[in-house]
This record gives C-alpha cells, structure tokens and sequence, in this order.
C-alpha cells in the first residue's frame, strides 16, 4: 500500500512539475502607456513613457500593419488604461507589437503632426527590426 501511494504521489509531483514548463511562454511582454500617437501618410509615430517617466519614440511604418502576421497590430477600445503598447519580445529581440488605442481620433491622446513638415526619412524601413528603450 505505501509503494501504491509513492509511486501516486511521484506520478502526481511529475506531471505537476511537467506542467509549469508548458505554461510558460516563449515572450516577454513589455508593456509601456501611450503619451501621444500621431497618423502620417507612411505610418505612426507612437510617443510613449518609458519606465523613467522620459519620452521615447517609435516610427512605425503603415506597412507593419498591413497583414495579419507582420511587426505591428492596432487595437481599438476604449477606458482608462488606453492608449498604451505591448511590445512581444523572442529570445531577446522584438517580434512584435500591439497599440492599443482610442479609436476617436478626437481623443488627446492623437496629436497632429502637421502637413508642412517631411517626416518621410524618420520611417525605417518596413523590414527593419526596430529598437525599443525602456
């Protein structure tokens, strides 16, 4: 009866220890609040709060968006955690990002970006990985 019992609670221990592997993930998530995101012809300029309360900025080109598995994400709802972006690091390097915005582009936190300045050169390319401060 105490060999059936070990060997239950060995199994039971097993499968427990087996199963904390599975649940992990292959990212690391990093997620940061939005201080302004300005539309332009070629893409986003996100404006977000890095963790010593500075600005950091991230020029996101529309390509990015285009297709269901490229660099970026937009998702638009609405509350007091919007806007803000996830960042979805694999094995170090950025994989991608979601922004999450507030669909009214009337909200404070869209800004105008004005039309009389080229901000064309500022966009990398579409198949740059970009660099994200914290």
């Amino acid at each position: 009866m105490k060999r059936i019992m070990l060997i239950l609670l060995v199994a039971a221990a097993m499968s427990a220890y087996a199963q904390q592997f599975e649940n992990e993930s292959e990212f690391y998530v990093k997620t940061l609040p939005v201080n302004r995101i300005y539309l332009y012809n070629p893409g986003y300029r996100i404006d977000y709060i890095r963790q010593d309360s500075s600005i950091g900025t991230l020029w996101a080109p529309a390509e990015w968006f285009r297709k269901p598995a490229t660099m970026g994400k937009v998702v638009y709802g609405k509350g007091n955690e919007y806007p803000y972006v996830s960042f979805f690091f694999k094995n170090g390097v950025l994989d991608h990002f979601r922004l999450y915005l507030i669909q009214n582009k009337l909200d404070d936190s869209w800004g105008d970006m004005g039309s009389e300045a080229d901000y064309q050169g500022k966009f990398p390319s579409p198949d740059t990985i970009p660099t994200i401060e914290f």
